[in-house]
């Protein structure tokens, strides 16, 4: 004897049989669904976008460089992936999430570890990074408040840029710092040798030019002078003022490279994100509608109650055949 699930008339005939009942299951499931859509938080999604340059593009070596140089100014996949990394770290989400108050509107307690951390997960479930197939981001957060979940995007947005272009700024302000520690040494040496070669000359009675490193060069006559040790004395300031020389054009170079890495340096110079879609508030909480809702929720229940009307009458099937 054929299993009534074998044929589709059967399971017409089933499920026409227990139409009332799946009927009113249906209308059960239709109504719990309208409920929990009016009764349940509505959650809202902002959306940013934006666009990542390429960091090279204020390397000094390209700023400054006399050679025409092509290369890509926006940034590459590598790039990307620094943005995403950097969008999950504390040093990002932590400054959001002071920024904005957050422990206040999601009434979490952070004083304790534990509050703290469920603060972060809830930050981090909320907040969505899509790289896009243009080499875009969209920047995605999720809350109940249409106004907080603009506002925490764009916050994002601009921690990001913050952190992600303070990373190269900070290189290039390490370097100028490093220069500028250099030049003042040299600057502390070049003194000492100026006062060393002021007391020497007074000593010898020489005032001429004889520096080496400056090819000879010599103003006026060497006019020798009846003082003692005057060869001495010439031999002495020839070298102190060689190198003297060398200091001084190190110095120059140096000062020239220092003005170099400074620039960039402040923050609204050369940025590194470039915000192609501002987050704005979403009118429409995310996810289905309260119709769609109703009827998903009452298909849901039709299908269901047929399916365990079904098992029902097999159960009972299968015992009267035994």
């Amino acid at each position: 004897m054929n299993s009534p699930f074998l044929n589709q008339s059967a399971i017409a005939n089933n499920i026409y049989k227990h139409r009332r009942a799946i009927m009113i299951i249906s209308i059960i499931a239709a109504i719990a669904g309208a409920v929990f859509y009016w009764v349940g938080l509505r959650k809202y999604e902002a959306t940013a976008e934006f666009i990542i340059r390429n960091p090279l593009y204020g390397d000094r070596n390209n700023l400054y460089s006399s050679n025409d140089r092509t290369y890509d100014y926006f940034g590459n996949e590598e790039d990307i992936d620094k943005i995403l990394l950097l969008s999950t770290s504390d040093i990002v989400q932590g400054q959001v999430i002071r920024n904005m108050n957050l422990s206040e509107a999601y009434k979490i307690d952070t004083t304790t570890r534990r509050g703290a951390l469920d603060l972060e997960k809830k930050f981090n479930s909320n907040l969505r990074m899509i790289r896009t197939e243009f080499k875009g981001i969209l920047l995605n957060y999720t809350d109940t408040d249409p106004e907080r979940a603009a506002a925490v995007a764009n916050e994002t947005v601009r921690i990001l840029e913050k952190e992600y272009g303070g990373f190269y700024k900070d290189m290039r302000q390490n370097v100028y710092q490093s220069i500028i520690d250099k030049i003042h040494e040299e600057d502390s040496t070049i003194n000492a040798l100026t006062d060393t070669l002021t007391r020497w000359r007074d000593l010898y009675g020489i005032y001429d030019i004889i520096s080496p490193s400056r090819y000879n060069l010599m103003l006026g006559t060497m006019k020798t002078t009846s003082r003692p040790n005057y060869g001495a004395g010439v031999e002495k300031i020839q070298n102190i003022e060689s190198l003297k020389d060398q200091l001084v054009s190190d110095r120059a170079r140096q000062t020239t490279l220092a003005n170099q890495y400074a620039t960039g340096n402040k923050t609204d110079q050369l940025p590194l994100l470039k915000i192609v879609t501002v987050a704005k508030n979403p009118v429409r909480p995310k996810g289905p509608g309260g119709i769609l809702m109703v009827i998903i929720c009452g298909f849901l229940g039709f299908f269901f109650s047929s399916v365990y009307m079904l098992i029902y009458d097999s159960r009972f099937w299968i015992y009267d055949n035994k």
